[in-house]
């Protein structure tokens, strides 16, 4: 149950944030390996200036580019990640009676075990989702676009192409931007939500208590992970060879030296302020509804359980 109500609250966040991730994506993109003052021309500089350009050239609908992929990826990805963290909480793994100064490490420990198996679970809905949400009708600056015609179809075309190594194209990038989001995300929050706890304001709602957990864990999500996802959208997004091997970049390391090369440390942070207001509020709405969605299992779950008996 714990995995699919960390699946369900994700599902319900995406709705709201997945505009967001378009302009993140987007902005990840622009100007790839091209060094800020070579870049002459900007579609995606600022969040207003991005969504002008995402209505003009796509429409309204294109605020929602990838949205069935994005759906999926969050529930295969908050499913497993949400529910191993919460099975190891029930478990007591997560902190010590004994030594309670070594509870913030659990927290950060099983965060970051969560992380490494949602990334395999969800790894070939990412690289499907980025490669929808690259794709424009208007002029862009992107090294390369799949022109993939649905969810299905880049699935598809991905397989034909790659095999299976394709949909799990980026995945040791993935790995690192989940084990380090989900880290910093679980660790934060859980802390977070003893320290508000102490205050009978917090106390008498679980919604609050929530809000205000996950708004500060999802400040330090965003600065800690924002390297690691600029990484997996390049690797993931990148034209490939006839083989499967990617043209611009060999490996996660590859990858990070080029950036740096070409476009400094401020490369690794493309994108910083979509993904920051995307990654706060759906931090914020996802453990939300994980908290109200466990209230009502452990509020009515146990209720049915007593009529069964």
């Amino acid at each position: 149950m714990e995995f699919m109500l960390g699946g369900a609250s994700s599902m319900c966040a995406v709705l709201f944030t997945n505009p967001l991730d378009v302009l993140k994506t987007r902005q990840q993109l622009e100007g790839e390996l091209i060094a800020k003052q070579n870049l002459k021309q900007r579609s995606y500089k600022g969040i207003r200036q991005s969504v002008l350009t995402v209505v003009r050239t796509d429409g309204l609908r294109g605020l929602q580019q990838g949205l069935p992929a994005a759906i999926l990826f969050q529930f295969s990805m908050n499913s497993v990640r949400l529910g191993t963290y919460q099975t190891a909480d029930n478990l007591g793994w997560t902190k010590s009676t004994e030594h309670p100064s070594l509870t913030p490490l659990l927290s950060l420990l099983w965060g970051g075990c969560a992380g490494l198996v949602s990334a395999t679970a969800s790894c070939p809905f990412y690289v499907v989702k980025t490669q929808l949400q690259a794709v424009t009708s208007g002029s862009y600056t992107a090294r390369f676009q799949h022109h993939h015609r649905g969810t299905v179809s880049a699935f598809v075309n991905i397989y034909q192409q790659s095999g299976i190594r394709g949909l799990f194209r980026g995945y040791p990038a993935s790995v690192a931007r989940l084990v380090v989001g989900s880290a910093a995300e679980m660790a934060s929050f859980s802390v977070c939500k003893k320290f508000f706890l102490r205050y009978q304001v917090f106390k008498e709602s679980i919604v609050l208590t929530a809000l205000a957990s996950s708004s500060v864990a999802g400040f330090f999500t965003s600065v800690l992970m924002s390297p690691c996802d600029v990484v997996t959208t390049r690797m993931t997004n990148q034209a490939v060879s006839s083989n499967g091997k990617g043209l611009l970049y060999t490996n996660i390391f590859d990858c990070f030296l080029k950036i740096y090369r070409s476009e400094g440390i401020q490369g690794y942070y493309k994108g910083f302020i979509p993904m920051y207001l995307r990654v706060a509020p759906h931090t914020m709405l996802n453990l939300t509804f994980w908290e109200f969605f466990k209230g009502l299992h452990q509020r009515y779950g146990k209720q049915s359980y007593g009529i069964k008996t």
